[in-house]
């Protein structure tokens, strides 16, 4: 009886190990000529084939291809602001950094700032994303509340990474005075791994009196396991513990006799 205990706890027992992992810190720097990027491996593996993206202006614009980012190495890279905006103002700076482990694997990293182009200005937009969980499939929700007494026209954009599927990116929608609305979101998983963290981001911007305003959310998203597949895969896991013990013991019980 001692030696099937002691061969059940050998079969159930897994050892644990501890997987290499890459991540990206990413610094922007505006100047009145352009943007200053640099991007940081602070993982304890390196990064292969990095190319950054950035959108200023809905107008983008890709870097040359890194093609090892070592650990606590750094990229640097600058852009020139090539589109000039119309109005003064606030607008959004989108970073993208695109790259690959060991095994070319592709991830995306996301990165969402602001800059002042000739004139600082503050939205009368407040907004929020909720953090959640999904495994598959699953609804992100997006407030935005206007603070001001007059309506605002305003365009919304959900930035997501590559590893994440949105029902809908862009948006346009009137606002009135003093009220708040809710949109739904629909994410689903595309490439993301059990067990990440994304971050996304909704950016919402307007004009009025020949000034640009931009207000930005952020939020998370993490990928779980499916309840139900875990559940399939605990009972097949007992089910062959159970019936390779009895094979053994018995197997064992025969030979004694």
């Amino acid at each position: 009886m001692k030696k099937l205990l002691l061969l059940l706890l050998m079969i159930i027992i897994i050892p644990s190990i501890a997987a290499s992992y890459i991540s990206i810190q990413s610094q922007i720097t505006t100047t009145n000529n352009g943007t200053i990027i640099k991007v940081t491996n602070l993982g304890d593996e390196a990064a292969y084939n990095v190319q950054l993206s950035l959108d200023i202006n809905n107008k983008k614009t890709i870097s040359n291809v890194k093609e090892r980012l070592g650990i606590q190495k750094s990229f640097e890279w600058k852009v020139p602001l090539a589109a000039k905006p119309k109005n003064p103002g606030k607008y959004p700076l989108i970073l993208t950094t695109n790259y690959q482990d060991a095994n070319f694997y592709p991830f995306s990293a996301i990165s969402v700032s602001a800059f002042d182009y000739k004139q600082s200005t503050i939205s009368d937009i407040a907004a929020k994303i909720n953090n959640i969980e999904l495994s598959d499939e699953g609804t992100l929700e997006l407030t935005i509340k206007n603070l001001a007494d007059t309506a605002k026209n305003i365009d919304i954009r959900l930035i997501v990474p590559k590893e994440l599927t949105a029902d809908k990116e862009k948006l346009r929608a009137k606002l009135p005075a003093k009220t708040q609305s809710t949109i739904h979101f629909e994410i689903k998983k595309f490439s993301a791994l059990v067990g990440s963290s994304y971050v996304v981001f909704a950016i919402i911007e307007y004009d009025e009196n020949n000034k640009h305003y931009t207000t930005m959310a952020s939020g998370v998203v993490k990928i779980v396991k499916s309840s139900i597949f875990s559940l399939q895969k605990l009972i097949i896991f007992v089910i062959i513990t159970i019936i390779v013990v009895l094979f053994v013991y018995f197997t064992m019980f025969r030979k004694r006799k």
